[in-house]
């Protein structure tokens, strides 16, 4: 996931065109009994703005396996995300281009991070699980005496 501003620059072109599967080092989701499926997939471009600076823009498709929180049935999701950046050498407030490259595998984690649920359903309308007599109520009606 390393790109070359080099090899661009001497291809005396501006801008490239980028695809790769992506598998993370480290766990990147934060919900309970759920996982990253990989690989994540990420496409995009990327445009020389300067010398030793440019902008990454692209999608990243990511999907993620566990329990709906609501009714525990297992369940995969997956989601599409845009994002832009701008990196620059010795970048203060976001990501950095060192000797002239550019490692996407951070921008990747972060927007991972940022994107996934704070819940994980299985479907939008999920009605969860009786918690008087543990029927999942997506499948039928409540067992419980009214």
């Amino acid at each position: 996931m390393i790109l070359d501003l080099r090899k661009l620059k001497r291809s005396g072109k501006d801008q490239s065109e980028f695809f790769f599967e992506y598998t993370p080092q480290t766990e990147l989701v934060d919900l309970p009994s759920a996982e990253l499926i990989t690989p994540v997939k990420v496409q995009g471009s990327l445009s020389l703005t300067g010398e030793h600076s440019a902008y990454v823009e692209g999608e990243i498709v990511f999907g993620i396996k566990g329990e709906c929180t609501r009714c525990l049935k297992d369940t995969e999701q997956y989601y599409s995300v845009e994002f832009a950046e701008m990196v620059e050498v010795e970048n203060q407030d976001g990501y950095s281009v060192i000797n002239d490259t550019v490692n996407l595998a951070e921008i990747v984690d972060d927007v991972i991070l940022i994107n996934q649920p704070i819940t994980f359903l299985c479907k939008e309308d999920c009605k969860g699980i009786c918690v008087g007599c543990g029927v999942n109520l997506n499948d039928g009606e409540c067992k419980c005496k009214k």
